[in-house]
């Protein structure tokens, strides 16, 4: 096939032979420019993605790391060191009212709370595990529009 094309060029005239070098060498660097670019915009479009995911997950931390410093954050709450009393008190930093609080086992208790800011639920059980309890069990289900729920948690001391 090479001898083919060989020959044929060689019978070509010196001015054919001129445009057809001229024609190859327009393709092959005209390729390998548009190669070039492609590969190019490929890594710029990968970078950008991946600046706006980091960018968005700074953000994130930022905010997270705001809403734990902020109003909401807990202070110890002062109880008289029993599951029942030390989750009654953090409950009440975080403005929740309990509605039900019943003994659950030798060392738990499981406490029911009013319709509340899911935010204040899901900060009352960080400051509970904070506070050296275990939350063994928490339903929480919506209560209207917003971010209301009704919480239900079951609280025990953790075990040595």
């Amino acid at each position: 096939m090479i001898g083919a094309v060989s020959s044929w060029f060689r019978t070509r005239t010196p001015r054919e032979k001129l445009l057809l070098q001229v024609a190859a060498f327009i393709v092959v660097v005209g390729g390998g420019l548009t190669w070039g670019y492609q590969t190019a915009n490929a890594y710029r479009a990968e970078a950008a993605a991946d600046l706006a995911s980091a960018t968005q997950l700074r953000n994130d931390v930022s905010r997270l790391a705001a809403l734990k410093a902020g109003p909401m954050a807990a202070t110890p709450a002062s109880s008289d060191g029993t599951p029942r009393g030390a989750a009654t008190a953090i409950a009440a930093q975080f403005d929740l009212a309990p509605s039900a609080i019943e003994p659950d086992g030798p060392t738990g208790v499981r406490i029911s709370f009013a319709p509340a800011s899911s935010r204040s639920i899901y900060s009352w059980i960080d400051a509970v595990e904070r506070s050296g309890l275990v939350v063994t069990r928490m339903s929480i289900v919506r209560a209207g529009e917003g971010d209301l729920v009704l919480g239900d948690a079951s609280v025990s001391a953790r075990k040595p």
